[in-house]
């Protein structure tokens, strides 16, 4: 597609002002010049890339996304979502942890945060004890339409060595018998997040989103419109940690970012998108990838 490459060059200059996510080692060696993208277009059954849209990187917290729905799928989102609005904890990446009983504040609970994700991970390893990952790896194959998605060793065990905010929460949580199995649960999250994806995986999970949960390449629905909607609301709000808010107005599709430098987006009933770009701005999201999603979803007209 020209008009993506145009679009690339156009943005690449941003990956000179971001700075790699360095609180795992094995993150902090990635190369932040680079920039890739993908859309799955769901009405020609078509994928277009421009850049480096087939360069493998971790997935992190877009993982939280795969957890969410393969939880819902299995149990239902009625009671996945009871449990986090149970057990979510105000505890962001680099805070320091609030005890509710001491403070007195009452938070929203946000879906996709630390605390969250754990116990949504943990909910998935109650169904499928030390099957958990591979029930995970399997599901994210599958909703991505990439059978090449493997877990990165080494950045799991570096994630699971130096990430010492993710130990504290979850020990925390289970001292406010909130989180039952603290080192089951931080294997298995640490795992997920360490996936190997690219932005055209991303594209294609993308596009089962944009397409009401039917994975467009065969037809086979894999979330019920109500589950699907509820997702991408979720990402609308707080897909993109603490600048959600602005994304939404500014870009206006539902969209969830990873630390690894990878964006997950889609524009209801027409696309899914994945962008690829390691360099971050101080929330975490990818810089020049936002700048070039923006773009895109300008350029192309994908907000109804």
């Amino acid at each position: 597609m020209q008009k993506l490459e145009q679009l690339i060059a156009k943005n690449f200059a941003e990956t000179a002002y971001g700075k790699v996510a360095n609180y795992i080692p094995i993150l902090g060696i990635v190369d932040p010049q680079q920039l890739g993208i993908a859309i799955y277009n769901v009405d020609e059954d078509e994928i277009g890339t421009a850049g480096m849209a087939g360069t493998r990187f971790a997935i992190e917290s877009i993982a939280k996304v795969v957890a969410l729905i393969l939880a819902i799928k299995r149990l239902g989102h009625k009671r996945v979502l009871a449990e986090l609005e149970n057990g979510s904890v105000d505890y962001s990446l680099g805070s320091a942890l609030l005890d509710d009983e001491l403070t007195g504040q009452v938070h929203q609970v946000n879906y996709f945060n630390n605390s969250s994700a754990l116990l949504t991970t943990a909910l998935i390893d109650q169904l499928m004890g030390q099957n958990s990952f591979n029930a995970l790896l399997g599901f994210c194959r599958e909703i991505c339409n990439d059978p090449c998605i493997s877990l990165n060793e080494r950045l799991f065990r570096s994630a699971i060595m130096n990430d010492k905010d993710f130990h504290t929460l979850a020990y925390y949580m289970k001292d406010k018998d909130i989180l039952e199995t603290v080192d089951q649960t931080l294997i298995t999250y640490f795992m997920q997040s360490s996936m190997m994806v690219t932005a055209q995986s991303l594209a294609n999970l993308g596009a089962v989103l944009a397409n009401d949960g039917i994975k467009p390449w065969d037809n086979v629905r894999l979330l019920s419109h109500e589950d699907n909607e509820l997702v991408k609301k979720l990402l609308t709000t707080v897909g993109s940690f603490e600048e959600s808010k602005e994304y939404t107005i500014k870009i206006g599709l539902p969209i969830k970012s990873g630390t690894g430098g990878g964006l997950l987006a889609c524009a209801p009933q027409k696309c899914g998108i994945g962008v690829f770009s390691p360099a971050l701005d101080q929330y975490g999201n990818s810089l020049a990838g936002m700048s070039l999603l923006q773009d895109v979803v300008n350029q192309l007209d994908l907000v109804v």
